[in-house]
């Protein structure tokens, strides 16, 4: 649901002709998933379920690749080539930009 909407409200402020949404919950769900990478590095084997149950789970159901599917296919039948392949740069380029700001993060604070 929490996908769902901050795609909708952010569709809503930037416009249809691109997937924000999707590339914004993808980078947001990246930037958690760098900052959990920190908090759970050499943690105690009973930490692992958290991990699994928030990297995994919660921001795994956040942030979707099947929404990223999707939209690219959609791009692609309505022959908006270069609108998909920008958008399959950027998602790789940003996602893994915002896990790395989220670990660079977390070190700062933990």
């Amino acid at each position: 649901m929490l996908r769902y909407w901050l795609s909708v409200r952010v569709t809503g402020v930037m416009g249809l002709g691109f997937p924000w949404g999707t590339l914004t919950v993808n980078i947001l769900g990246s930037f958690l998933v760098g900052i959990c990478m920190v908090l759970f590095a050499g943690k105690a084997t009973g930490a692992e379920i958290w991990r699994l149950g928030l990297v995994v789970g919660i921001l795994g159901g956040f942030t979707t690749f099947s929404a990223f599917s999707s939209d690219v296919l959609n791009l692609l039948q309505t022959e908006q080539w270069f609108r998909a392949m920008i958008f399959i740069s950027s998602s790789i380029l940003l996602c893994v930009c915002a896990a790395a700001a989220g670990v660079a993060a977390a070190r700062q604070v933990f």
